[in-house]
């Protein structure tokens, strides 16, 4: 997972003026029924799929993969519908934020296989994984009900367009997603990966494989810059030519553009080489 910076969106031209007058229709139904309706009749969300795509080159934001994650399509990170709690956490209520629904800020581009109830084919095993209807909150915490009371929800999902989230996220040499170091020493932060991790499908089987491809790429040229690094009679042009090759395909794996460019990172931070990466 790496940052996206919604500021950065390219707005079609009216799209906000739709998106106004619909939420004022929604606000003024005067059932669920109606509401529902629009809603089902004006999904003006996917008229921003290329430029949501664009802010991540195409990545699922939660998951950082392409086409290993399934379809793409844009979810509400707050669900309009319903919004359900895990772990039987009483919630004041289950209504969905369906004030939020026209609201570009609470869209996130999302692989099928991360926004919706799947079962992992790779493991039956595993519980059924995917967001769906669920925003998971602290017991006792606020359920906000208009756009200015959402920071005072303490949220147990990582959301990628909060700049503080995606680093509490990081992986091991075999591709698992795990909670950095600075999230095993705080009990929500833990949480909130662990619970990112199952709604998130973050250990979806063939996800995980390719991040330990990722990986295992990484990790060699790492191991070379070290070999060549230890010769002790001196480097000739060509070793340096070399490392300075190797270190700058390091960086580019590890670009945010890149696919899986977070394992890249935990790669280089693993093997104390923090000074090649950039979480930006």
């Amino acid at each position: 997972m790496r940052y996206i910076d919604l500021s950065k969106i390219e707005i079609p031209e009216g799209w906000l003026d739709k998106a106004t007058d619909l939420t004022e229709q929604l606000n003024a139904a005067d059932s669920d029924e109606v509401r529902d309706s629009i809603i089902a009749k004006n999904q003006i969300w996917r008229e921003l799929f290329v430029s949501l795509n664009n802010l991540s080159k195409g990545k699922c934001w939660y998951s950082e993969a392409l086409d290993v994650m399934s379809d793409r399509d844009i979810d509400h990170f707050r669900p309009k519908g319903k919004a359900k709690n895990i772990d039987e956490i009483p919630r004041a209520d289950e209504d969905g934020y369906w004030w939020l629904c026209y609201d570009y800020k609470n869209y996130r581009f999302s692989s099928q296989y991360s926004n919706e109830l799947r079962r992992d084919k790779f493991n039956v095993a595993k519980e059924t994984g995917g967001k769906w209807h669920y925003f998971p909150l602290f017991e006792n915490s606020a359920v906000a009900k208009n756009v200015g009371r959402c920071k005072d929800e303490e949220i147990m999902l990582l959301d990628p367009c909060d700049e503080d989230d995606p680093c509490l996220l990081t992986f091991d040499s075999k591709g698992k997603a795990t909670p950095n170091s600075g999230a095993i020493l705080n009990a929500n932060d833990n949480r909130r990966v662990l619970t990112s991790i199952k709604l998130y499908h973050l250990d979806h089987a063939p996800l995980e494989e390719l991040r330990e491809r990722t990986w295992s790429f990484c990790q060699r040229m790492i191991d070379e810059i070290r070999k060549i690094s230890s010769i002790t009679d001196g480097l000739s042009i060509s070793d340096m030519n070399r490392v300075k090759f190797l270190k700058t395909e390091i960086r580019r794996i590890m670009n945010k553009e890149e696919p899986l460019s977070a394992v890249a990172i935990a790669c280089c931070e693993q093997n104390g080489l923090s000074n090649l990466t950039d979480r930006r």
